[in-house]
């Protein structure tokens, strides 16, 4: 007679391998879509994403009155273990990896000069939900910068 540990084990494996495979899988796609008509892509409507531009914004963009406010949330990312993919004078994405199973999440921001704000966009390149962790990563984000 079986025991119930071995059929427990495969499954709880197999579910575990295959997390890792879609974690590996989200490295080679991008959920960054750089500027799309002078502004941040649309946000998802899926919960695995957050933005603070457009018609589908969920969250607020960071006021920054000033240059050094640009410069502090490029410090920040570098904080958070953010790899840069893309630096440019108003235009930066960099990916994230989450800790566990290693998925990687797209952060994109975009200085308005004229509105005198920072946009702010991240997502998650695969599945549908994330736990809350685009819009902690913003929220922490914007407190480093302040």
């Amino acid at each position: 007679m079986l025991s119930w540990v071995e059929p427990v084990v495969v499954l709880v494996g197999g579910g575990v391998l295959s997390l890792k495979m879609l974690a590996v899988w989200s490295h080679n796609r991008s959920a960054a879509h750089g500027i799309v008509a002078g502004k941040l892509a649309p946000n998802n409507l899926s919960p695995n994403s957050v933005c603070s531009e457009g018609e589908t914004a969920n969250i607020a963009s960071l006021a920054a009155d000033q240059l050094s406010k640009w410069e502090n949330l490029k410090d920040a990312v570098e904080s958070l273990s953010g790899r840069f993919i893309v630096t440019e004078q108003d235009y930066i994405h960099a990916v994230f990896r989450t800790p566990l199973l290693g998925f990687e999440e797209d952060f994109e921001a975009r200085y308005d000069r004229e509105a005198k704000c920072i946009h702010l966009r991240s997502a998650s390149r695969v599945g549908y939900a994330d736990m809350g962790s685009n819009a902690k990563r913003v929220e922490s984000l914007k407190r480093l910068v302040e």
